[in-house]
């Protein structure tokens, strides 16, 4: 397996106690009676990658959901900045400095890297006039400040993944994102993007911001965090520094078992007839030129 690579940020001196910038404490949620979470607690520290692992279905969105306003907890509460609340909705989240990276990033493909970038905090200001020239300069500070290389002029729908994930980052962080949640940001890059994306977030890191990352690739949880929380089945099962985890401790707290890893392979009937031929796939902004074939019998990866 391929390493990743990653910038090393100094960390803060170890005698003093971090303050988290978002808390959530004993949050309780269910839908139609049906437990989806039960007292689940994590802290959100300035400066600090904390990953959120677990398997499908364990209730890691519906606590991102929380955490950012979209959804309402049954009990519990959320703590930002040292002040209490029993639920936020999704505007206080975004004007305390919380801000979530969906997988499909919630872009505007009609419109430039620029708009997106500025867009959303235009429309909080509520502002009622709509100037390019204006909006420009806030957009071309932040992408110099990240060190960025992105075209503001070249509209969103014609970006790969990886460029459109740089954006939603940028967007981020002119409304002052000072928590960044960040849910599968992996799942669509090659490793050369992987490698890009660590090294932002090691500079959001010596910003002061505080990144939650949502992932099940064990390897990258290993690699790019200094904390870690397992969920299952809806509950916290275990938090604590990564380097006191590996990935048969993690596998082992996310399903409740050990997991068999030792690699079973088979060969293929060369006879095998043909099921499925993809011949020159492509889809703007997504992928190109994708051909593979796949026979009755063969699980293709």
């Amino acid at each position: 397996m391929t390493s990743i690579p990653i910038p090393t940020t100094s960390s803060a001196s170890s005698t003093q106690t971090p303050v988290p910038f978002v808390s959530a404490r004993g949050i309780g949620k269910s839908f139609g009676g049906v437990p989806a979470l039960t007292d689940v607690s994590i802290d959100l520290i300035p400066g600090e990658v904390h990953c959120l692992a677990g398997e499908n279905g364990c209730g890691k969105s519906t606590l991102i959901k929380i955490i950012s306003g979209a959804e309402r907890p049954d009990s519990g509460e959320i703590i930002i900045d040292g002040v209490s609340y029993d639920h936020i909705n999704a505007n206080a989240a975004i004007q305390s400095g919380i801000q979530v990276i969906y997988q499909d990033f919630s872009l505007f493909p009609n419109l430039t890297v620029a708009e997106n970038i500025v867009l959303t905090a235009e429309v909080a200001s509520r502002a009622r006039r709509y100037s390019p020239s204006a909006i420009r300069p806030r957009a071309e500070a932040i992408v110099k400040e990240l060190d960025l290389d992105l075209d503001l002029d070249r509209e969103v729908g014609d970006l790969s993944v990886a460029d459109k994930q740089l954006t939603a980052i940028c967007r981020a962080l002119v409304n002052d994102a000072r928590a960044i949640i960040m849910d599968e940001p992996t799942t669509a890059l090659t490793h050369t993007e992987v490698s890009r994306l660590f090294a932002l977030v090691e500079r959001l890191r010596a910003r002061g911001v505080a990144l939650m990352f949502v992932s099940h690739k064990l390897e990258e949880v290993l690699a790019i965090s200094q904390r870690l929380t397992i969920m299952r089945s809806g509950r916290h099962v275990v938090s604590g520094p990564t380097a006191d985890f590996d990935q048969r401790s993690i596998s082992h707290h996310m399903t409740g078992r050990h997991v068999d890893e030792t690699r079973v392979v088979s060969d293929l009937d060369p006879a095998a007839p043909l099921a499925l031929e993809v011949t020159g796939l492509s889809l703007a902004g997504a992928y190109r030129d994708i051909s593979f074939q796949v026979r009755r019998g063969e699980i293709l990866g």
